[in-house]
């Protein structure tokens, strides 16, 4: 004879939770382009399609919202999301095969100097980077390449997919410490912009030299004030005697130390 049910226990069918890194600079997941025909500063400075941290917050490209010349900083949107929305997100590139070791994703379309998709996932205690060239690029895609861009393309609605009442609306963000690479250039040939360049002297105490930025460093957003906050597109910046031409970003969760 079996032995009786408690009337009052129901077994639960809610998904065991999926485990994943929870501090503010911890990455969970990440989409990117890199490698193609692009300038130089390109992977020091450019944001990613997607960032999303372990304390919840979803990092996209803000639209440009001015014309040229611009801020000198592309603008990125950060959102809130809670734990339910970072499992609903677990859960789908779960159940997109994404949440493992990646497959191969062969090229087949034969394109030059295209970028490689790179979706980049923590979690379930491992690190799974999704990499395929020319995603998207040519003919249809098939199989994994498939799953892999559908998965992309869905991911560009994170409303949908963390669910809508667990995002917020979002605002700007605000970097406590930026990305940056500084290229000398001369003062003459500036002349030949649309605007007039505006130059600007370095902070001395910045802590890091332009002279020393030709690929990447670091500097704390608060030992340059607004410097970087009110620069646009045409802003140079002399260091001693030399001026230079900064692209810059604001450090997101996940990116290398320079």
């Amino acid at each position: 004879m079996s032995e009786p049910t408690n009337p009052t226990t129901v077994p639960s069918s809610a998904p065991a939770p999926i485990a994943h890194p929870a501090g503010a600079d911890d990455l969970i997941l990440k989409i990117s382009y890199e490698g193609g025909l692009v300038p130089p500063d390109y992977q020091v400075t450019n944001v990613p399609d997607l960032v999303v941290s372990g304390d919840g917050r979803i990092f996209t490209p803000a639209p440009a919202s001015t014309p040229y010349p611009g801020e000198l900083m592309e603008n990125i949107q950060v959102r809130q999301t809670n734990e339910e929305g970072l499992q609903a997100l677990l859960r789908f590139v779960a159940d997109a095969g994404l949440l493992a070791p990646p497959p191969e994703y062969p090229d087949r379309h034969n394109v030059a100097d295209a970028p490689d998709t790179v979706l980049t996932i923590a979690a379930a205690g491992g690190t799974f980077v999704h990499s395929a060239y020319g995603l998207g690029i040519g003919d249809p895609e098939t199989g994994a390449r498939k799953t892999l861009l559908d998965a992309v393309n869905m991911l560009s609605d994170m409303a949908t997919v963390v669910g809508p009442a667990n995002i917020d609306q979002g605002t700007s963000f605000v970097a406590t410490s930026y990305r940056l690479q500084a290229r000398p250039v001369d003062p003459a040939q500036l002349t030949d912009q649309p605007l007039p360049p505006t130059i600007v002297d370095w902070p001395a105490d910045a802590g890091v030299a332009l002279a020393a930025a030709s690929e990447c460093a670091r500097v704390d957003a608060a030992a340059i004030g607004r410097l970087f906050l009110e620069a646009s597109q045409s802003t140079y910046f002399k260091d001693g005697d030399v001026v230079y031409r900064v692209t810059v970003r604001g450090v997101l969760p996940g990116d290398p130390a320079c």
